[in-house]
């Protein structure tokens, strides 16, 4: 009956997490990897506001209004900033990977999965020990959360690689040969 309980446990935490990363990071970029746009509301005047602006506001004078908004220094957002994520970071450095031979968006689902796989592991394992001392449970989830992450990441590297997703080296087999 506990291992029912722990697998429901596990199975829930990790739909929550999936889902959460699904939200939060999947769904910002399309296919090639690159941030979708935030669709922009366009200001509709109604008939009468137009017709007191053209009425009241001479065409100089709206050239002025539009030259000060244009002239604005613009600053960036957030979202304009092409910043990848640090897990895809880290398995393109360690694992030499080529962006351009992959679905980027599958990228994403995979590492989410994993994250997601990782979080519901650990706490699982947490809810299965018996005590209900808390510092017990920290300092369980602090030692097991490290070399988890990292065996995790080296499995979906290494399988990244063997689908054959890394760079190709023409460089180095011909310096080899010589």
């Amino acid at each position: 009956m506990r291992l029912l309980y722990l697998m429901i446990n596990f199975i829930i935490i990790y739909l929550i997490v999936y889902s959460f990363y699904y939200v939060f990071m999947i769904n910002k970029y399309d296919k090639d990897g690159n941030r979708k746009k935030k669709k922009e509301k366009k200001k509709k005047e109604s008939k009468f506001l137009k017709a007191l602006r053209s009425r009241f506001i001479s065409e100089k004078d709206e050239l002025l209004l539009r030259g000060r908004d244009t002239n604005k220094k613009k600053k960036k957002d957030k979202d304009e900033e092409e910043k990848i994520p640090t897990e895809v970071e880290l398995l393109l450095y360690k694992y030499n990977l080529d962006m351009s031979k992959m679905n980027y968006k599958k990228l994403l689902k995979m590492i989410g999965s994993v994250c997601a796989f990782d979080i519901a592991f650990i706490l699982t394992i947490i809810f299965a020990i018996p005590t209900n001392n808390i510092y017990i449970e920290l300092i369980v989830g602090a030692l097991l959360i490290i070399p988890v992450i990292l065996i995790s990441y080296s499995i979906l590297g290494n399988y990244l690689k063997k689908k054959g997703m890394t760079k190709d080296e023409v460089r180095k087999r011909t310096k080899n040969r010589k």
